[in-house]
């Protein structure tokens, strides 16, 4: 449902910025979100909106749950050690539980975003952008440990917008709700709403860096790829 809904929006999203900056006088390679959208209907139809969908729909599943593990594992682990039930955490520990399931998103779900993204941006670049290619094509660039690259940038990404997701869950969810252990289901829906705001709003900078590095337009160091950003 995620990837059915959102895949869309993150297309248009990795192309704006793995757009080149225009030279002077040039006319840029897109307008706005709305020209990606025309353009990629126009050259790929409807499915090339959903380019690069592959990888993330094997990983997606697994990873979501591994987040929620970790979530839980770590809230134990830290009310076991402060000696208070998991329901009287401050807010400061529930952040940084949730910024633990931003380093096992990371590890797991880094090399198919690579995947993603290069399947994404294959167009722009006159190469194939079907999946075994993209894969074959990494492989040859690094083997399999080039499928980690922008591991930095993500955890940079995925660490400090796993935080702001879990704590802006957490902020609506208690304030909406009459009981915050069983919340209902509008107010866990608007705070999930809220939660992935504050999340892109904190990881939204850091994402742009990861897609350059990941499609091979900047270093392979995400300060230096930031800097020229």
């Amino acid at each position: 449902g995620i990837l059915a809904v959102g895949h869309p929006f993150d297309t248009v999203k990795t192309r704006m910025q793995d757009m080149p900056v225009p030279k002077p006088g040039e006319r840029p390679m897109y307008t706005g979100a709305s020209d990606v959208v025309r353009q990629t209907i126009a050259k790929e139809g409807v499915r090339g909106l959903y380019k690069g969908v592959v990888a993330p729909a094997w990983g997606i599943g697994p990873v979501f749950a591994l987040y929620f593990v970790t979530n839980d594992t770590c809230k134990r682990a830290l009310a076991g050690l402060r000696q208070v039930p998991e329901a009287n955490l401050p807010l400061s520990d529930i952040m940084l539980c949730g910024g633990a399931t931003g380093v096992v998103g990371t590890a797991v779900l880094g090399p198919a975003e690579l995947l993603k993204i290069r399947q994404q941006t294959a167009l722009a670049r006159g190469t194939s952008s079907s999946f075994g290619e993209v894969f074959r094509q990494v492989l040859t660039e690094g083997g399999p440990l080039a499928l980690y690259r922008g591991a930095g940038a993500t955890l940079a990404r995925d660490v400090p917008g796993s935080m702001a997701w879990f704590g802006a869950y957490e902020i609506v969810k208690n304030t909406l709700s009459e009981d915050p252990s069983k919340p209902g289901l509008v107010p866990a829906l608007v705070a999930g709403g809220c939660g992935g705001l504050g999340m892109w709003t904190v990881a939204l900078p850091m994402d742009c860096v990861k897609t350059k590095i990941q499609a091979g337009q900047g270093s392979a160091s995400w300060l230096g790829t930031a800097r020229s950003v």
